[in-house]
């Protein structure tokens, strides 16, 4: 399920904005900021300077302002404007595309020494040596960590997001997997370091580190 944070002064907007996506799209709204939470996008209804500050804070997350304003709205890099007055499907077209590829470049992202071509499910290199394929689940962990846009993740929260509720897999699933694909990513490709490990969790590191 994809998680949005939605912020508006307008609580009568707010809410029926809410109600449509939880009803048509069975996603999850969330109405405050949290630095713990990763959101899979965030809408801010007619307020830039909240959608500049936002911007600092959600790194690698679709950020959208709904804008009825006329003056000049400053340069933010992850910034999409939507126009008001504007009509509900079109607003979940463009979420849509935003969820489903992360990146305006279409679904790659850059990692630290490779990038990660979602729709392939291949690590790609700049040197131009061979691919090297992921599983889908691996997949998945590297587009979470993305997410959180350097904050640490923990073991329990990889589990419940990538894992969901299965009740066979453990933390040491987890670590196991993490292992795995630091394998296949550092060393049989000869990236550099993709994954750190810190106590309480995981990361990316940033590239050029």
């Amino acid at each position: 399920m994809s998680r949005v944070l939605l912020i508006s002064e307008n609580e009568a907007f707010a809410a029926d904005l809410k109600q449509q996506l939880e009803l048509l799209e069975n996603w999850e709204v969330q109405e405050n900021y949290s630095p713990d939470v990763v959101f899979d996008a965030a809408v801010v209804d007619d307020d830039a300077g909240k959608a500049g500050e936002l911007d600092g804070r959600l790194r690698h997350t679709p950020l959208f302002l709904l804008w009825s304003g006329e003056t000049e709205l400053p340069e933010i890099e992850n910034l999409r404007v939507v126009r008001k007055p504007f009509r509900l499907e079109n607003l979940l077209d463009t979420l849509h595309t935003a969820l489903s590829s992360l990146t305006p470049s279409g679904g790659e992202l850059q990692l630290n020494g490779c990038n990660l071509n979602i729709a392939a499910r291949e690590i790609r290199y700049p040197d131009g040596r061979l691919p090297v394929k992921l599983t889908e689940r691996e997949v998945a962990i590297l587009k979470y960590l993305y997410k959180s846009g350097g904050k640490i993740v923990g073991k329990a929260e990889l589990l419940a997001e990538v894992w969901g509720y299965n009740p066979e897999a453990t933390t040491h699933t987890v670590e196991t997997h993490i292992y795995r694909l630091r394998q296949k990513i550092e060393q049989e490709g000869g990236a550099g370091q993709v994954i750190t490990t810190r106590e309480n969790g995981y990361k990316l590191m940033e590239p050029g580190c």
